[in-house]
């Protein structure tokens, strides 16, 4: 393949670490639509989960035909369908969560996967998690209960919604692990699009078995579905995928956390959701508890 002066000069650009920060900005931006998305639809959170990861799918497939590297490893191939089936079951659940709760409350929620994290690397792993970690989970769970409020944590009258989210979390924990060992036995785009497949197998599956409708939707619906597939999780991921090639993962995942601050943000127009004080009280102490969650101590020498 010849290069051109443009092309090197687009090269040059993408390794330049302004233009690492950019893209995780962009792809923050695009993710932080997501719940959005799922929400102006209308339609079940396993209908949406099913077309985010579909359409995604069939836009990463050319690009990947195009500019795929050999495989050579079946290991790289197997987490990366492992990351698939964990991806569905967060997507599926935590879309589930935004169709019967607030979009905002339920992506803040989603965002403990760090928690779930550092306590999977010290059970798989062996990992032992420093003082940051334990204090922060600490936090975290914290504002998850000012979240919910004292009567719905101890009551029958806990949001389904809630529960599901924070479900979602977990599984997604469970994909940040694998995806950290898949990722040193392929690249990049083969583990997206293989993951991405596989997400779309097993939610086609689950619509199948739950009998969740996948066609005959409005015009409005199937705009939301094109921006859910297309924005948040195609362009989202590609952005946040390669940029994580370049930025520490503790810079990164601090960086992701304002995803759910995005939301909450856009959700005001956009959904006319308003969050109360003990909600927002609530979204801040979860922050700072999985900002702590993230902290090293090696931070200070970037």
């Amino acid at each position: 393949m010849s290069f051109t002066p443009r092309t090197l000069h687009l090269q040059s650009f993408f390794r330049n670490s302004t233009a690492h920060f950019l893209l995780l900005g962009i792809g923050v931006l695009c993710i932080a639509w997501s719940a959005i998305f799922v929400k102006l639809s209308g339609l079940s959170g396993l209908s949406t989960a099913f077309y985010r990861m579909a359409i995604a799918s069939a836009g990463i497939l050319p690009i990947w035909l195009i500019w795929r590297k050999p495989i050579t490893s079946i290991r790289g191939v197997f987490f990366a369908m492992l990351c698939g089936f964990f991806f569905a079951c967060d997507i599926a659940l935590w879309n589930s969560s935004i169709v019967i709760s607030k979009a905002s409350i339920s992506t803040i929620l989603a965002n403990l996967s760090p928690v779930w994290v550092g306590i999977g690397a010290l059970l798989f792993w062996k990992y032992k998690p420093n003082a940051f970690f334990w204090i922060g989970t600490v936090i975290a769970i914290s504002g998850v209960a000012l979240i919910i409020g004292s009567q719905e944590l101890f009551t029958t009258s806990f949001s389904l919604g809630n529960v599901l989210a924070i479900m979602a979390s977990m599984f997604y924990g469970a994909y940040m692990l694998t995806a950290q060992k898949g990722r040193i036995h392929i690249d990049t785009l083969s583990f997206t699009a293989i993951s991405m497949a596989t997400s779309t197998g097993v939610l086609g599956l689950l619509c199948v078995v739950f009998k969740s409708p996948v066609w005959g939707f409005e015009m409005y619906s199937w705009c939301a579905l094109a921006g859910l597939g297309l924005i948040s999780q195609l362009s989202g991921w590609l952005c946040i995928n390669y940029s994580l090639k370049y930025i520490r993962p503790t810079t990164a995942s601090v960086t992701l956390l304002s995803q759910s601050v995005f939301t909450a943000l856009f959700s005001i127009p956009a959904l006319s959701e308003m969050l109360t004080w003990y909600e927002v009280l609530g979204a801040a102490v979860v922050l700072s508890g999985i900002y702590l969650v993230n902290k090293k101590k090696d931070e200070c020498t970037e």
